[in-house]
């Protein structure tokens, strides 16, 4: 692990919260985390460490709105394509876009089939999370134990999920860091349970190109923000200057 730096991270974000709302550095979704790394001087990583200390603590960071809807990507991870590739897959059971492509873009979650008749199934005895269609059986898989090692990889062992309010203007968007959550302790047991009661879900996007290529934008394994916490053994909020997202759970 490389060394890394210790964060006074309350009092940051007192003094980010007395500048009131802070203009993104970056103009797509990822604009949240990224301008809040840069103003804390956190170099983006992507090579599974955390991102910094926190009372000695190594902790990787998330931050998102506060009301948002949308889901928290937990890892990106891409199946086997065995025994169907994911051109066969998009030209069996997919439809066609508002582009007129030929695409497929689903929601698969294990404890019912989706609308395309897709769902998720685990196979203990082999070590394998398939990907099933209702009609057709498996179209691919993952391996168990790569997930879990993805899981521990890229969330790491402690997360501070960092929230704020936004918004816009044309086309510039505005942040006012809020709150900050430490969750403590990963508890892969729990993994399982979300992902067996249908909380943790796994999406992918394709589609096929004029050119015969797929078009993936990047399958992962996602929950609600409201559920992140249950993730870990422990939660403390840290800093509070809004109820909202007590007041949504």
């Amino acid at each position: 692990m490389p060394e890394l730096q210790e964060i006074d991270i309350v009092k940051e974000l007192k003094e980010l919260f007395k500048k009131g709302f802070i203009k993104s550095l970056r103009i797509d979704d990822t604009g949240i985390g990224y301008t809040f790394e840069t103003l804390l001087k956190i170099k983006e990583n992507n090579e599974g460490e955390p991102d910094f200390l926190y009372q000695g603590l190594p902790v990787e960071l998330k931050a998102q709105r506060d009301n948002a809807s949308s889901r928290v990507t937990l890892m990106t991870k891409t199946p086997y394509w065995e025994p169907l590739s994911p051109k066969e897959i998009i030209e069996k059971f997919g439809y066609k876009d508002k582009e007129g492509r030929q695409a497929l873009k689903i929601t698969l979650v294990a404890d019912k089939f989706n609308t395309q008749n897709f769902k998720l199934e685990v196979d203990k005895k082999k070590e394998r999370l398939n990907i099933i269609h209702k009609d057709f059986g498996i179209v691919s898989y993952f391996n168990i134990n790569e997930l879990m090692d993805k899981l521990r990889t890229k969330l790491y062992e402690n997360l501070l999920l960092v929230l704020a309010e936004n918004k816009k203007e044309g086309n510039l968007e505005y942040f006012k860091y809020n709150k900050a959550i430490l969750l403590k302790k990963l508890n892969e047991t729990s993994f399982e349970r979300l992902f067996k009661e249908g909380l943790i879900v796994w999406e992918f996007r394709m589609h096929i190109k004029e050119n015969g290529t797929v078009r993936d934008h990047g399958p992962g394994f996602r929950v609600s923000r409201l559920h992140l916490d249950k993730l870990y053994s422990s939660k403390e909020v840290i800093f509070d200057e809004t109820k909202s997202y007590e007041e949504q759970k």
